[in-house]
Formats: structure tokens, C-alpha cells, sequence
């Protein structure tokens, strides 16, 4: 198998290449599993609608926790505020 095959193999795989935690040996390249000439989204409908899920959850949890010990952290559930 040739060096080239085997690069290819293991970014199909979507784990990073041996190469990767060790220094290159002379005349050895590392390609990377994200391409650098490609652009990447930042913002998608799934890390908003995760981000927003997992809001839920550590607001309900951190309500929950504040009612429950009597103490509370402030800047984990802003909109209590006005519901008082």
C-alpha cells in the first residue's frame, strides 16, 4: 500500500493520522482532516437548536437546585426576574 492510499484510508475513517501527535519524519506530510481552503459554517439550525436545548436544561436545572438549596446563581437564570 502506498503512503498516499493510507493517508486517505484513515481520514475516511474521520480519526485523526498517525502523524498527527508526533513529529513528521523528513519528507513525511501531514494532511489534515479539514481542509484549509474549504469554509466551514459556524452557525447551523443544529448548534442553535442544541445551544438552545441545552439552555433549557441548565435553567430548569439551576432553578431547581436554586429553589431547592435556597441559593442561587445569579447569571444562570436572568428571566426570573420579572416573573417575581
Amino acid at each position: 500500500m502506498k503512503e498516499d492510499e493510507i493517508i486517505v484510508q484513515q481520514q475516511d475513517e474521520m480519526s485523526l493520522p498517525d502523524n498527527a501527535a508526533r513529529e513528521l519524519k523528513p519528507g513525511e506530510k501531514y494532511v489534515p482532516i479539514l481542509k484549509p481552503d474549504k469554509t466551514y459554517p459556524e452557525i447551523t439550525p443544529y448548534s442553535v437548536s442544541l445551544g438552545l436545548i441545552m439552555a433549557v436544561i441548565f435553567s430548569a436545572a439551576a432553578a431547581y437546585l436554586g429553589l431547592k438549596v435556597g441559593q442561587v446563581f445569579e447569571a444562570a437564570i436572568p428571566i426570573a426576574g420579572p416573573g417575581v
